[in-house]
């Protein structure tokens, strides 16, 4: 039985394809999946694993750090055992099966190039200094 998991998530950092022991290609990465609001606000990160023609793609397309990504794949909770003290931990493990970018994603010039994705301003979200006086973006 496998848990299906969704959601936006941005690459914390660079990535490479990778080829297994066994001849298959791979992309190994983090993300981050920002949660709450104002003081509570906290990021989760989930580790993700792109297996063939899957990690082949997402490179090509030039996913970089900080791209937005919508991720959609098998969730898994890994088990293992720290290296400086032995002791167990526990990390959120993502087998990627579809990505796609957000649009208003942030994403690099060099990303974006490579893709032929268009420039984004920003995140997609007015800025406050742009609403009225009463806080909306409309009267």
């Amino acid at each position: 039985m496998f848990t299906q998991i969704s959601t936006l998530a941005r690459v914390t950092a660079d990535f490479d394809l990778q080829t297994s022991q066994n001849k298959t290609q791979y992309v190994q990465f983090n993300v981050a999946v920002n949660k709450g609001f104002g003081e509570q606000e906290h990021a989760n990160f989930f580790q993700c694993v792109l297996f063939g023609k899957a990690a082949e793609r997402i490179i090509n397309a030039g996913v970089r750090k900080s791209s937005l990504l919508f991720i959609t794949g098998d969730l898994d909770l890994v088990e293992y055992t720290r290296k400086a003290d032995n002791s167990k931990g526990t990390i959120a493990k993502i087998t990627v099966h579809d990505w796609n970018y957000v649009p208003g994603g942030k994403r690099t010039e060099d990303a974006n190039a490579d893709s032929g994705i268009p420039d984004e301003p920003d995140d997609g979200f007015m800025d406050m200094e742009d609403c009225g006086e009463n806080g909306l973006p409309f009267n």
